[in-house]
């Protein structure tokens, strides 16, 4: 192994080092202080430490592949081995980082296979996957692709996207999403990952949601058809919605670049917008945030946008290339967007 290789290595290993002690809970400040300055210290050094963060999630997201567990004990070995040897084995079994350790420095990342789709803020992006699947993305969105011989498994890591999925029956395809995992066979749906909710949407076929509950059994959410949909918290999907009927011209409205509002109030809808857009939008104070509107926008057309409320509330707009300031009007707004 060359030095360059072995210098690599040792950043590696470092890097996952370091998040395990960060997973486990018991960094001190002192601790702290000294983990900002390695990563400080090199840009490889960041970028190791990225990639481990990325693998925990997978560890999560792959627990049950059978080929990742028919190498479990090799790599225990293996990582127990190293730790003892630095005196660190106390961490080992303690927290969710000690697999990631292991596969970051016997297996590596390409072990995973997963190749990653993603998009910028205001960007979208079609994918045509190698079953015959479509993947859209939405904006600031990341996706990753994983197939094996019994299953279709991908991740939603941040954003949005919709899935039009190609029938086989003998290889479901799955989308994981912190934990619940949205299984179909031949169907098309759009799944949402913001602020920690979840909120899935089924425009054909028939979907399903499930999770494990406390005692690590799998159990369904939801089974949806056409124009029905579930939302629940990603850190516990069992607080749930149940099954709801789903507007599902307002779902859809993004892949066409457009914003749908449906007597949103005005503080959640220039939120919405200000996903698809650097130049942010701003409401200044809390006098119009609890305004209704509704309406249908397009994404990108944010003096549109600015000219609506206007019109509709009597705001003032100061707008320039980096913000628009929405104000409240001087006399009192109009009631709501006419549709």
């Amino acid at each position: 192994m060359s030095p360059v290789d072995n210098q690599d290595r040792s950043i590696r290993e470092r890097a996952a080092d370091w998040l395990a002690r960060q997973q486990g809970g018991a960094m001190s400040a002192a601790e702290s202080d000294l983990l900002e300055q390695w990563l400080q210290a090199d840009p490889r050094h960041r970028q190791a430490f990225v990639q481990c963060q990325h693998l925990s999630q997978m560890t999560d997201f792959l627990r049950d592949d059978p080929d990742l567990n028919a190498g479990l004990p090799e790599i225990r070995k293996s990582a127990e081995q190293r730790f003892r040897v630095r005196g660190r084995l106390r961490w080992l079994g303690a927290v969710a980082a000690t697999l990631l350790v292991a596969m970051a420095v016997v297996l590596g990342r390409d072990y995973y296979a997963i190749e990653y789709y993603q998009t910028g803020i205001g960007d979208q992006r079609v994918v045509h996957l190698e079953d015959g699947s479509t993947l859209m993305l939405n904006t600031d969105s990341r996706v990753g692709v994983r197939y094996r011989r019994d299953q279709r498994a991908l991740f939603l890591e941040r954003g949005e996207a919709f899935f039009m999925v190609a029938k086989n029956p003998s290889r479901p395809f799955v989308v994981n999403v912190q934990g619940s995992q949205v299984r179909a066979l031949g169907t098309a749906f759009n799944v949402a990952l913001r602020a920690e909710k979840v909120r899935v949407a089924v425009t054909q076929g028939v979907v399903a949601v499930e999770s494990e509950d406390m005692q690590g059994r799998s159990r369904q959410l939801a089974k949806m058809l056409p124009g029905q949909g579930v939302r629940y918290a990603a850190n516990r999907p069992q607080d749930n919605s149940g099954v709801i009927p789903i507007n599902l011209e307002k779902v859809t409205a993004w892949q066409t670049h457009r914003i749908y509002f449906d007597n949103e109030r005005l503080e959640d809808a220039i939120a919405e917008y200000n996903r698809y857009t650097t130049r942010k939008m701003v409401l200044v104070g809390d006098a119009l945030a609890d305004q209704r509107i509704s309406g249908v926008f397009n994404i990108g057309d944010a003096d549109g946008l600015a000219f609506a409320l206007e019109q509709s509330f009597g705001a003032r707009i100061n707008k320039n290339d980096r913000r628009i300031l929405v104000l409240a009007p001087r006399s009192s707004p109009k009631s709501q967007l006419p549709e």
